[in-house]
């Protein structure tokens, strides 16, 4: 902005030499813009910054690009869709705490900044699905699991912890089975809400993929959201 302010006055300055006047003093007949209000016109009243409602059930998603919203706009993305399904009925403030690429570990070193920071009745847990794509050991994964869903805990905070069906474990892969038994077990032994399949739905229906066959269209959202929301009116109504 500095740099704009120093472009415009400078060609104001070109201005008013090629007319011959000088920068303090303008030519005749220019017409001047000055900083006194004038007394005929009613004051301007600055619009009134938001005020958040008090009494709205918040619900924070940690989560990865299924989450943030990866190619979409971000009325677009999981935790707006899925607030749209729920606030004609509810009062719900979703917050969407989802980063592109990031993984358990990523998740566990930001929650106090992305979900302790906005005080939630409800942290949605979707975490997982780059570990398993990157190699992470799972004993890893559940111990990041475990430290975040002891965090929210210690916060107050009801859980409800989401996991992503990885496509290999269609066709055998013991390593993704041994991915998909950590969230059933973390849930037993924690008392927390299990939602199997976060993407399920759409993720072997390419008319509800992005070009890159893994993250879903908006409209694929749209068909996610709503047992996610199902899921979630559980705690809403508890």
């Amino acid at each position: 902005m500095r740099h704009q302010k120093i472009f415009v006055t400078a060609v104001l300055a070109l201005a008013l030499a090629a007319c011959g006047g000088e920068a303090g003093a303008p030519p005749e007949g220019a017409v001047t813009l000055s900083a006194v209000p004038d007394p005929a016109l009613p004051p301007v009243t600055p619009a009134p910054e938001p005020v958040p409602d008090e009494d709205a059930y918040v619900i924070v998603m940690l989560g990865d690009s299924l989450t943030a919203g990866y190619g979409l706009r971000e009325e677009d993305a999981l935790p707006a869709q899925v607030g749209r399904v729920l606030n004609p009925e509810y009062k719900v403030r979703m917050v969407n705490a989802g980063v592109s690429g990031d993984t358990t570990a990523g998740g566990l070193a930001r929650y106090d900044w992305s979900v302790a920071s906005a005080d939630p009745d409800l942290v949605v847990i979707a975490l997982g699905a780059n570990d398993y794509l990157t190699g992470v050991d799972p004993d890893r994964t559940r111990a990041n699991l475990a430290a975040i869903i002891e965090r929210a805990q210690g916060d107050g905070a009801g859980i409800l912890l989401a996991s992503v069906s990885p496509r290999s474990a269609r066709i055998n892969d013991p390593r993704a089975a041994e991915f998909a038994e950590i969230y059933p077990a973390l849930a037993e032994t924690y008392g927390v809400a299990h939602f199997e399949g976060l993407i399920d739905a759409v993720q072997v229906r390419p008319e509800y993929l992005q070009s890159d066959g893994l993250h879903p269209t908006a409209e694929g959202v749209r068909v996610a959201a709503e047992p996610l929301a199902g899921a979630i009116r559980v705690f809403l109504e508890d």
